[in-house]
């Protein structure tokens, strides 16, 4: 009974406990959330990158020598760039619609299994990046190279842009999504290389993407006619070709080559340095893959797909997960052969995903495609080839033990992909052409000239097509159009060239030149005048500043036959025929020649030589010559193509990758 006061207080007591609690909470409330937002603003203000001129004024105005970074700021440039930035921003989109004319049909065609057959065409119905111009936040240029200028710069754009998209899936339904809320980050890479003492310094401009850029957005499909279901089908494919294709098309290895001199014959094999080309092979023991997390439907089917240069993708077979661990674990113990065009600083691009026969979780987002043979993507991951190719090299016979972590972000994200999703342990191992022998492999394809074809009019267009009797991909080169007039007139801007070089050979007393050139200009006058015997006056299409111009057969057998034909392309006809080539693959293995980007001669490189008219010996018939190779059926006409074959080595010893291997053999996953 004495103790009822006291859980039993008066009303008074009561409402004015109440009163003070209260007013207790509120005032800590509100000290909690100023306090949070103080903190907020100062992440922010400490977040803001001042620059230099910020960083000298909150300094306290630091001496002029003083550098805190190795990239410069630019904003006079971006200045510049806001006053023409109307102008650019008709350009890149004049320019963005016809490339995307050029090559989304192919793309459509070319889509992964579960995309194929949703969208028909995709095009612009509007297109304007809006006001704000995209912003160059820094510059640097690298300090090592000596005989050549290499420098990157990052760019930033977030803007407010009305980009619309046509897209039209099957049955005649046309959607139009919006694309919002865009930011685009990407850092360019331009290299001018080499460094000559003639006007303009350098003989030819290279441009990549050495990162992947990170691209950011968000489709309003608005009221569709489809409802939910349409627009749920169409988004993976816009995805797949805003973040696949484009990183495909620009990220390196991927590159722009400009050539600017091309007055010898050395600035021309220079030209080729710069152009995207194989080094070696690198092989890939995909071991296994542990601590994956469990599929909602139950068990994954894992298959894990491998890229060196986002154009040939090869894969593991699929492989039932079962529980070990922390989660569950694959193993397969495959190798799988690429082919590295930068031993240096090229990546190997890695996706794991979960192959399903039946996943009906796809039929709630109204991702119908995906519902039968679909493919849930587990993680993605980067790995640097630098290590394995640096190995590889210096001849070290054993494989580099590499364990990537998997992460769901993209390839462009700060940090990479991401962990967290699991880890894939493999073994690389990397050899360069130039210390291969003869195994079984690839057969690389380089188209360089086609020259002396025989044409009825004064023009004709043509194109090369490369198959193999094993293998029904076929390859086609860019179409080339030759004209009498057009040859002509090079022809004589030749010779007002040669008859400046005579003159200054005469000028200098140096007689025997001049001679020389003399006879060699009476020789380029014969072929404009239509002189058979020394006729130059010949189609010439000339190939080998061409990068699109390369080509690669995977699983090439001993006694398969490459078979190449050059063909009329026409609109109103079928492609005439107007030479061909069968080369079997025994003769490739068996070539050995004279590689002129590296000096040395390889095995399995079947190149022959071309020999240009020189004003040393200018009465030499062209029959004499060395001039690749003679095309059946082509009256005279010959091809000029670099061939090499590509051995695939494989080992006994495939089970150590079950094992832990040492810490100090580890090679982490890249980041971004």
């Amino acid at each position: 009974m004495l103790l009822v006061p006291v859980f039993m207080p008066s009303v008074f007591r009561l409402v004015y406990s109440v009163f003070c609690g209260l007013l207790i909470g509120l005032g800590l409330s509100f000290l909690f959330y100023y306090n949070k937002k103080r903190k907020v603003e100062v992440n922010d203000l400490l977040s803001v990158n001042l620059g230099l001129k910020g960083l000298h004024l909150v300094a306290g105005n630091l001496p002029s020598w003083v550098n805190v970074s190795q990239k410069e700021k630019l904003e006079w440039l971006n200045n510049l760039i806001v006053e023409l930035w109307p102008y650019i921003d008709k350009g890149i989109c004049d320019m963005v619609k016809e490339i995307t004319a050029q090559v989304m049909p192919g793309i459509l065609k070319t889509l992964p299994a579960g995309l194929g057959g949703i969208v028909k065409s995709i095009s612009f119905k509007h297109l304007t990046f809006g006001a704000a111009p995209f912003r160059v936040e820094s510059m640097w240029v690298s300090p090592d190279e000596k005989d050549s200028l290499v420098m990157e710069v990052s760019v930033k754009w977030c803007g407010d842009p009305n980009i619309t998209l046509a897209i039209e899936i099957p049955g005649g339904q046309k959607l139009c999504p919006r694309i919002m809320d865009i930011s685009f980050v990407a850092t360019f890479r331009v290299v001018l290389n080499p460094l000559v003492p003639r006007i303009p310094g350098f003989v030819a401009a290279m441009a990549t993407v050495p990162k992947p850029p990170l691209i950011k957005y968000r489709l309003d499909f608005g009221k569709a006619l489809g409802g939910s279901l349409a627009p749920a089908a169409v988004t993976p494919v816009v995805n797949y070709f805003m973040r696949e294709i484009i990183t495909k098309m620009l990220v390196w290895p991927q590159r722009i080559v400009v050539p600017i001199l091309q007055e010898t014959a050395q600035d021309k094999v220079e030209i080729q340095r710069l152009m995207r080309r194989h080094r070696g092979v690198l092989r890939v023991c995909v071991g296994l893959a542990k601590e994956l997390m469990p599929d909602e439907w139950g068990t994954n089917d894992v298959c894990v797909e491998l890229t060196t240069d986002s154009e040939y993708y090869e894969a593991t077979s699929i492989r039932r997960a079962r529980a070990e661990g922390l989660g569950e674990c694959v193993r397969w113990n495959e190798y799988i052969y690429l082919l590295v065009q930068e031993p240096k600083d090229q990546t190997l691009r890695l996706e794991a995903f979960d192959v399903d026969r039946v996943r009906p979780s796809k039929l709630l987002t109204g991702n119908v495609t995906q519902i039968f043979n679909g493919r849930a993507l587990i993680g993605r991951s980067l790995i640097k080839l630098a290590p394995a190719c640096k190995a590889g090299v210096e001849g070290q016979s054993e494989p580099v033990a590499v364990t990537s972590h998997l992460g769901t972000g993209d390839w462009g994200s700060p940090g990479g992909p991401g962990k967290g999703k699991g880890k894939v342990k493999m073994e690389l191992t990397y050899w360069p052409f130039e210390k291969l022998t003869k195994y079984d492999g690839i057969v690389t394809i380089r188209l360089l000239r086609v020259w002396g074809l025989a044409v009825a009019g004064d023009s004709v267009s043509a194109y090369v097509r490369v198959t193999s009797s094993a293998n029904r991909r076929e390859w086609k080169s860019s179409v080339q159009t030759w004209t009498r007039r057009n040859h002509i007139n090079r022809l004589k801007n030749e010779m007002k060239r040669m008859e400046a070089d005579r003159e200054r050979d005469l000028r200098d007393g140096r007689l025997k030149e001049a001679e020389k050139k003399a006879k060699y200009i009476e020789a380029l006058q014969d072929a404009v005048s239509g002189n058979v015997k020394k006729a130059r006056l010949t189609v010439d299409m000339d190939y080998t500043l061409d990068s699109s111009a390369m080509h690669a057969i995977y699983r090439v057998k001993l006694t398969d036959v490459i078979k190449i034909k050059v063909l009329e392309s026409s609109l109103l006809s079928a492609a005439e025929c107007l030479g061909r080539l069968d080369i079997p693959v025994s003769d490739i293995i068996t070539a050995s020649d004279v590689n002129p980007m590296t000096g040395h001669r390889e095995f399995g490189l079947h190149r022959k030589r071309w020999e240009e008219w020189s004003p040393d010996h200018p009465d030499r018939p062209v029959e004499s010559m060395e001039r690749g190779i003679v095309l059946d059926e082509g009256e005279g006409a010959r091809i000029w193509v670099e061939m090499r074959w590509v051995p695939c080595i494989q080992a006994a010893d495939m089970a150590n990758l079950d094992e832990e291997p040492p810490a100090a053999a580890h090679n982490e996953a890249a980041t971004a």
